[in-house]
């Protein structure tokens, strides 16, 4: 089995049909925010920082160089959690501003109140809603940007069309997924999205093809190499460094503990 993190810059091939869950109820948006209100945030942001994304801070700012981002620039986030990549590119990449579209209240809240800890109020605005649904205006951000946050979208044409509307004549996505390596079977790929919560899971080639469906020309899409020394870095720290951490966490249930293991060893 192969996961691996997408890095694609945009101003866009198929090959097997995009791997599904099975049960597409199990990774809808209301399951994604009980995810994400519960003690799996707190879990993500035990191993990952509270950027809760693969790379964190070191990736955003690759993408913002390769993508040529910074002073001067307003950008669009869609589906931003708390909020770490939004306070990254305006602390230290100098973008201007930027507005983060989350759909779960409870993260929100803890990003507007992080994000006024670090005195950006005045440069990040936050809008509660389905990225889908976001009603913000065409043509009106220098550029978008996520972080393994689109795997939670059924169709992922829909967020790209999103971001192709919304961004300026000449302007910029840019982005990292989770995506489909090599070898990944099917009972693979239902026990991952699963356990992720998401619906789908594409390749590098199918993203480069939903892009180039929505008139965007793909400047660089590859595998960033991040994910496996990532994930070796998550499991150490959950078996080894926080493991008083982690149980807290997960209420001393000693079967939730084994099971994330378990399921990040997988992973």
């Amino acid at each position: 089995m192969v996961l691996v993190q997408l890095a694609v810059l945009s101003t866009l091939w198929r090959t097997s049909a995009m791997k599904t869950l099975s049960d597409q109820d199990a990774a809808n948006a209301d399951a994604v925010a009980k995810c994400y209100s519960g003690p799996e945030q707190s879990v993500w942001e035990l191993v990952m920082g509270k950027q809760i994304d693969i790379g964190g801070a070191s990736s955003t700012l690759e993408l913002a160089q390769r993508a040529h981002v910074g002073p001067g620039m307003k950008g669009v986030e869609l589906n931003s959690n708390n909020g770490g990549g939004m306070r990254t590119l305006v602390r230290l990449a100098g973008v201007d501003s930027m507005i983060g579209v989350e759909l779960t209240k409870s993260v929100v809240e803890t990003g507007r109140k992080r994000t006024e800890e670090e005195g950006l109020s005045n440069k990040i605005k936050f809008i509660n809603k389905n990225s889908l649904e976001n009603g913000l205006p065409d043509a009106s951000a220098d550029f978008v940007y996520s972080k393994d946050a689109w795997c939670y979208m059924p169709d992922k044409q829909q967020i790209i069309d999103q971001a192709a509307r919304i961004v300026k004549p000449g302007g910029k996505v840019m982005f990292t997924d989770w995506i489909e390596g090599e070898g990944l079977s099917d009972p693979e790929a239902q026990r991952f999205l699963s356990l992720m919560t998401f619906p789908a899971i594409p390749t590098v080639e199918e993203y480069a093809q939903m892009l180039k469906k929505a008139n965007f020309e793909v400047e660089i899409a590859e595998n960033s190499g991040r994910f496996s020394p990532a994930m070796n870095s998550y499991v150490h720290m959950l078996k080894r460094q926080a493991v008083y951490d982690a149980k807290k966490l997960l209420g001393w249930d000693e079967e939730a503990y084994d099971k994330l293991i378990s399921d990040f060893e997988f992973m």
